[in-house]
C-alpha cells in the first residue's frame, strides 16, 4: 500500500525506512517492500528530466558532460545547498565549542558570548551556560549529520541515473548507427563505455560536481574564521595551503595521461575475450586456445600493470594531501611561538579545530582530481561515440511528394503493420555505386537493374563480388556513394482500388516502409539468448501480452525443416537455445532464422545465402517451401546464393563480378548461351568439383 507523502521530520529523522531496515535484518528485500517507502514511489513516479535521443543527440555530441549538467541542474543546485548547509551548521557547531571554552577564561579582549547573558558570571552560571551551549552543539551536530545524510541519499539517486540514461542513449544510437560508422567500434570498445566510462561520469556529477565548489566555500569560511580568531597567524596557514595547488595539479595531469592508457588497455582486454567467447567452438577446433589465453593475459597483465601505477599516484595524492593539514596546524603553531600571539585555551582549540575542519575539506582533494580526469576522459570517449552518424542522417532530405488523404492514411497502415493488405514492391537501381572510403575503390560499380513486384531474383556471382553489398543497399542498409534506389509500392484492392506508392528507398518514409513488410536472412544467423519459442517472433513472452499461438510459430519452424530437429528437443519450443546460439549447429541457426522469414509472412524476402550450412535434402525441402510453396508465393523475393542447383527457380538472375552486373535474365537464356558468363561460371565450379 503506498503511503502519504514523506514528511520533513520523517526526511530528517529518517522514519520513513526505519521499519523496513529492520525488517530486512531478518530477510531479504523483496519488491514489494520498496512500495512502503514514499520517497521510492515518489521518485518512480517523477518524469525523467533527460528528454529522448533525438533532442539530446546534439548536446551529447558537444560534451556529455555538460549535457548530464544541464539534465541534472535542478538536482546538483538542490545538493550543493543541502551540503552547504551541513557545513554551515557544522561551523556553527564549532564556533559554539570555542565559545563554550571561552565562558570559563577570564575576561579579555576576545568576545565571549556568555557577556551578552552575564556581565561576571559565578561558577553555576557558568556551568549552566556551557551545558546549554553542548546541548545546542549536540543538536547543531545531529541536523549537520542529518542534512549529509540527505545529501547523501540524492548522491546515491544520481550515482544510478546519470549511467543509466547514459547507457540507454548509447544502446538506443547504436541501433541507429549507420554501417560505415559502425565498424569503428569494436564490442571492447562499447563494453568500456556502457560499464566504465557511464560509471565515472556518474561518479563525478554525483560526488566531485558538489564536493569541490561546497570545498571552495567552506575553506573561505574557515580561513574567515581562522583570521577572526587568529589574526594574521591565520595566513600562514593559507599560505601553506596554496603549496598544495601546484602539487594537485601535477597529479591531475599524470591522472590524466595515467587514466587514458588504463582505457585503451582495457578495451583490448574485452575485445580478446569477446572474441573468444564468440569463437570458442573454431578456438577449439584449431587449438588456438592457448595463443588466446597468452593474449588474454598479456592485455590482462598490462592492464594490472597500469592499475598499480594508478594506484601509486593515487596513494602517494591521498597521503599528502591526508596529512596537509598537519602541516598547516604546524605552520599555525609555530608562527603563534614565533609571533607570541595569543595562547588561550580557546584559540588553540580554535586552531586545532578548524585546522582539522580544513584537513577534513581538502582532504577528498586528490579524489576530485582523479575523479575529474576520469570523468573528461570518460566524456571524450562518449562524445566521439555519439558522434557517429546514425541512418536517418545518410537520409536523402528531400522534400517527399505530398499524397491525398487516402494514400497518407493508407502509408500509416502499412507503417502499423496492419494485416489483411495486399501489398507487392518493385524497385529500380540507377547507376548505384558504393565504396567506402575515398582511398578504397568501388565495390560495387554503376548497376541498374528492374526487379519486378512479385518475382524471384537470383544474386549469383564469385565470392566477395557484392551480391551482400546490394542486398543491403536495396534494403536501406547501406547508402549508396552515387546513384539511387528506387521503390514502387502497389496495395491491391484498398477501399475497392489499387494504390501506388513511390519513392527513393534512402530517405526515411522509404526505409520506414519497406521495413514495416520485409524479412530479412542474413549469412549468419541472429539468435538471442532464449529459448526457440522467443526466438522466431523476437518477442519476450513475459513481457508482451499479445502473444503470439505456438501454432504459428511451430508452423513456421515445419516450412523451415526444423521438425525432426524440433522434436528431438527434450523441452521442445521451450528449449533454451544459448548465447549466441550455442547449442545450436550451423545448419540449425540458419533454419530458426528462416522460420522467422516464414513467420513474418512478409511481402518482400531478402535471402543472403541463407542455405549455405544445411545439407542438401534439408536445402531441397526448404527451397520447395520457400519457391512453390506459400512461403515465397505472390512475394518478391531477392536471393543471394551460391547454390546453383535451384537457380531455375528463380524468375530473373543478375550475375555480378567485381561490383559490377555483367548479365542478367531468366535461367534458360543465359544457360542455353554457351558464351554467357553464368555457363562460363557453372562450368568452372563443376570442372573445380572434379579435381
Amino acid at each position: 500500500m503506498i503511503q502519504n507523502k514523506t514528511t520533513l521530520w520523517q526526511k530528517f529523522s529518517f522514519s520513513d525506512v526505519t521499519s523496513l531496515m529492520k525488517k530486512l535484518g531478518k530477510r531479504a528485500a523483496e519488491k514489494n517492500d520498496l512500495n512502503s517507502v514514499p520517497f521510492v514511489n515518489k521518485t518512480i513516479a517523477e518524469k525523467n528530466t533527460y528528454p529522448n535521443l533525438e533532442n539530446a543527440v546534439v548536446s551529447l555530441r558537444k560534451s556529455p558532460l555538460l549535457s548530464v549538467l544541464e539534465y541534472e541542474k535542478k538536482q546538483l543546485i538542490a545538493m550543493f545547498f543541502i551540503h552547504l548547509s551541513d557545513v554551515i551548521i557544522s561551523l556553527m557547531s564549532a564556533l559554539a565549542a570555542i565559545q563554550l571554552l571561552r565562558s570559563f577564561e577570564s575576561p579579555s579582549s576576545n568576545f565571549r558570548f556568555i557577556s551578552l547573558f552575564y556581565q561576571d558570571p559565578s561558577t553555576n552560571e557558568k556551568m549552566l551556560f556551557a551545558i546549554s551551549l553542548a546541548l545546542v552543539i549536540f543538536l547543531l551536530n545531529i541536523l549537520a549529520a542529518s542534512l549529509h545524510a540527505q545529501k547523501i541519499e540524492k548522491e546515491m539517486l544520481l550515482f544510478w541515473r546519470i549511467p543509466f540514461n547514459l547507457m540507454k542513449y548509447m544502446y538506443t544510437h547504436l541501433l541507429n548507427i549507420c554501417k560505415k560508422d559502425r565498424v569503428l567500434f569494436q564490442a571492447g570498445d562499447l563494453t568500456n563505455m556502457a560499464q566504465n566510462d557511464t560509471r565515472f561520469l556518474g561518479s563525478y556529477m554525483s560526488h566531485a560536481m558538489i564536493d569541490f565548489p561546497v570545498l571552495i566555500v567552506s575553506c573561505a569560511l574557515v580561513m574567515t574564521m581562522m583570521v577572526f580568531f587568529l589574526g594574521k597567524i591565520a595566513w600562514l596557514g593559507f599560505s601553506v595551503i596554496c603549496l598544495q595547488i601546484p602539487i594537485s595539479l601535477f597529479f591531475t595531469w599524470l591522472g590524466n595521461k595515467l587514466h587514458h592508457e588504463m582505457m585503451k588497455r582495457g578495451d583490448i582486454r574485452l575485445q580478446l575475450v569477446t572474441e573468444w567467447v564468440q569463437g570458442m567452438r573454431l578456438i577449439r577446433y584449431f587449438g588456438w586456445g592457448n595463443h588466446f589465453k597468452n593474449e588474454i593475459n598479456q592485455a590482462a597483465l598490462s592492464e594490472y600493470k597500469q592499475d598499480l601505477k594508478i594506484t601509486v599516484k593515487y596513494s602517494i595524492a591521498f597521503a599528502i594531501t591526508h596529512n596537509w593539514w598537519m602541516v598547516v596546524s604546524s605552520a599555525i603553531f609555530a608562527g603563534m611561538v614565533y609571533f607570541n600571539g595569543q595562547k588561550e585555551a580557546s584559540t588553540i582549540f580554535a586552531a586545532i579545530w578548524l585546522s582539522g575542519i580544513l584537513g577534513q575539506q581538502i582532504t577528498p582533494l586528490p579524489w576530485f582530481v582523479n575523479a575529474w580526469s576520469q570523468a573528461v576522459i570518460a566524456s571524450n570517449r562518449l562524445k566521439k561515440f555519439y558522434k557517429a552518424k546514425t541512418q536517418s542522417e545518410e537520409f536523402l532530405h528531400h522534400i517527399p511528394e505530398k499524397n491525398d488523404k487516402e494514400t497518407e492514411i493508407l502509408i500509416q497502415k502499412i507503417l502499423s503493420k496492419e494485416k489483411n493488405l495486399d501489398i507487392s514492391v518493385s524497385f529500380s537501381l540507377k547507376n548505384v555505386s558504393l565504396k567506402f572510403s575515398e582511398l578504397e575503390p568501388y565495390v560495387i560499380q554503376n548497376v541498374t537493374v528492374e526487379i519486378p513486384a512479385q518475382q524471384t531474383v537470383a544474386l549469383v556471382g564469385p565470392v566477395a563480388s557484392g551480391k551482400s553489398l546490394l542486398i543491403q543497399i536495396i534494403m536501406g542498409d547501406i547508402f549508396p556513394t552515387s546513384g539511387e534506389v528506387l521503390y514502387k509500392i502497389e496495395v491491391k484492392n484498398y477501399n475497392s482500388k489499387n494504390h501506388i506508392i513511390k519513392g527513393n528507398v534512402h530517405t526515411e518514409l522509404g526505409i520506414s516502409l519497406l521495413r514495416s513488410f520485409q524479412s530479412y536472412v542474413p549469412q549468419e544467423a541472429f539468435i538471442m539468448s532464449s529459448s526457440i519459442r522467443e526466438n522466431i517472433p523476437l518477442i519476450y513472452k513475459k513481457s508482451d501480452t499479445n502473444y503470439v499461438s505456438d501454432k504459428d510459430i511451430i508452423n513456421s519452424l515445419y516450412a523451415a525443416s526444423f521438425q525432426s530437429d524440433l522434436d528431438n528437443l527434450e523441452h521442445g519450443l521451450e528449449t533454451e537455445i544459448g548465447e549466441r546460439g550455442v547449442n545450436l549447429s550451423g545448419g540449425q541457426k540458419q533454419r530458426v532464422s528462416l522460420s522467422r522469414s516464414a513467420f513474418t509472412n512478409s511481402s518482400l524476402i531478402l535471402l543472403d545465402d541463407p542455405l549455405s550450412a544445411v545439407d542438401f535434402n534439408t536445402e531441397k525441402e526448404i527451397v520447395q517451401n520457400i519457391f512453390k510453396g506459400d512461403w515465397g508465393k505472390n512475394k518478391t523475393i531477392i536471393w543471394s546464393t551460391h547454390r546453383l542447383d535451384y537457380l531455375y527457380l528463380a524468375n530473373t538472375i543478375i550475375f555480378i563480378e567485381d561490383g559490377k552486373v555483367l548479365e542478367m535474365g531468366p535461367y534458360n537464356q543465359l544457360t542455353e548461351n554457351k558464351n554467357s558468363r553464368l555457363n562460363q561460371f557453372i562450368l568452372g565450379l563443376k570442372h573445380y568439383g572434379r579435381n
